[in-house]
């Protein structure tokens, strides 16, 4: 007896586990929610931070991160954060990376969240402003720059709460204007070698920088690749055709001292444009396949990178009708999988391994290398499908989400098909349906009309029982759910 009931409670305990594992598998799994019966949206903050916000007050560059929660018409609520298109009505003050909202100047906006046409039931305000200052800071604090280069200085904002931040003035002043001059946007411009101290104030904080002029004159320039897709050992950049690469110079002077160069302030040229083009900014916009050089030029001097284009790469893959692919029961629907190039083409039916969540939802099969989605009989619901392009891992990935809905009808079989029968004699017709669940089982169906071409030749009922008038031949013809099919019921004399 002991026995029986330790296996007992075995027994249970092992159901509790298994049950608990799958609890947790559907919460955590957000992708298998069914997003179709949400009623509402709510937003709120995921944490208000404790410095440099005082509510949903944002510093320049700080950033709040938020959470978007449904909550379906059967009271339940769930989290679709990353389901939700994300707004804000004055990007210029704060902007959405993500999920968060990021400060960008001074000013105030509205964050609202959108899925499925639905609106978030309210937003979220959000006020930009500096906090109260504590102390200023210019970067760089001291610089020692050419007589022949200009030198962009930065005012730093140093709050009580130990917070910083990029602000903005326009009380901007040099000692020594004769040395250095400065603009009204920090911009230092030198004169001649010697010394000077640049100040910026704001509210009643100041602080200084110190600026060396000399005459060190510029010898070497060094171009640096900042997002190449590939740059070999000999320092030639790879780019597909279509990938654009941006590149920055960096120049030496006599004294040692190195500084990056406004990209406008310097001249680009491509040896050949049919190939690539560099904009003034240092963009590359690989064209076609081929080598080409690519030069920078400033007061002189000199420097050339080498670009190798390459062929086209496929950089995203879609599931053609994402979201809007629907099937009954049982009715097998083609998964076309297409790719977008790095140059805009596109290359349909792609081979790609197709995987389907939950799995009892679905099989995948492949005809000619395009897969072929087969739901299972009985089941209704959304099943997510998930293509991987071979061969490329998880790096080219595309989701979408076939809808299963009941089974239909697919077509009617009459039995018998065709028969003859005396004048004297009657005849039972029945019609039974193969539907797109149990494909070429046909059973049995109701509600079925009958009718027949030839009434002359033969009297037809509702429950399909035939009676000869007269010798001949009449097509009996069975509807249901607008699927039709004929027999052929031939009267002949009497024996």
């Amino acid at each position: 007896m002991n026995i029986m009931i330790k296996r007992t409670s075995k027994v249970k305990m092992i159901l509790l586990v298994l049950t608990s594992l799958l609890l947790i598998s559907c919460k955590n799994d957000d992708d298998a929610h069914d997003h179709s019966n949400i009623s509402t949206i709510t937003i709120t903050p995921k944490e208000v931070p404790t410095r440099g916000v005082s509510g949903y007050v944002l510093r320049p560059a700080q950033q709040l991160e938020l959470i978007a929660v449904a909550e379906n018409r059967d009271n339940t609520t769930q989290d679709i954060t990353k389901h939700v298109t994300w707004h804000s009505t004055v990007p210029e003050v704060a902007k959405m990376n993500g999920s968060s909202v990021v400060g960008v100047d001074i000013g105030e906006t509205d964050i609202s969240a959108r899925y499925n046409g639905i609106e978030s039931s309210d937003s979220i305000h959000i006020k930009v402003a500096y906090g109260k200052i504590k102390n200023l800071r210019i970067t760089p604090a001291i610089t020692s720059i050419s007589k022949m280069l200009p030198v962009q200085l930065k005012l730093t904002g140093i709050f009580r709460d130990h917070t910083t931040a990029n602000i903005s003035t326009r009380r901007w002043s040099s000692s020594n204007e004769d040395v250095a001059s400065v603009s009204i946007t920090g911009l230092v411009t030198p004169k001649k070698v010697g010394e000077t101290t640049i100040t910026a104030r704001k509210g009643r904080k100041k602080a200084t920088a110190k600026i060396i002029v000399t005459d060190a004159k510029l010898e070497k320039i060094t171009l640096i690749p900042l997002n190449a897709s590939e740059v070999t050992k000999d320092g030639v950049i790879i780019a597909p055709v279509g990938v654009k690469t941006r590149l920055t110079a960096m120049g030496i002077f006599s004294d040692h001292t190195t500084i990056n160069f406004d990209p406008s302030k310097v001249i680009w040229k491509s040896e050949d444009e049919q190939i690539a083009t560099v904009s003034n900014q240092g963009e590359i916009t690989p064209k076609k396949r081929g080598k080409v050089n690519i030069t920078v030029t400033k007061d002189g001097i000199s420097e050339t990178s080498k670009l190798e284009v390459t062929y086209a790469k496929i950089e995203k893959i879609i599931i053609e009708d994402d979201g809007g692919i629907e099937t009954p029961a049982g009715r097998e629907v083609k998964i076309p999988v297409s790719g977008i190039f790095t140059d805009g083409r596109k290359a349909n039916m792609l081979l790609a391994q197709i995987t389907v969540y939950p799995i009892y939802m679905g099989r995948v099969r492949y005809d000619y290398d395009v897969p072929i989605f087969t739901p299972s009989p009985f089941t209704t619901g959304k099943a997510i499908i998930t293509a991987r392009l071979a061969g490329m891992g998880d790096s080219l990935i595309a989701t979408s989400t076939v809808t299963i809905t009941p089974e239909v009808l697919e077509r009617i079989v009459i039995t018998p098909k065709k028969a003859s029968v005396p004048l004297n004699g009657t005849i039972q017709l029945t019609a039974a349906g193969v539907f797109s669940d149990l494909a070429d089982v046909p059973r049995y169906i109701t509600n079925v009309a009958w009718d027949t071409t030839r009434y002359d030749i033969i009297a037809l009922d509702n429950k399909g029982n035939v009676t000869p008038l007269k010798e001949g031949s009449a097509d009996v013809i069975a509807t249901k759910d607008s699927i039709q099919a004929t027999a052929t019921i031939t009267v002949k004399p009497n024996k």
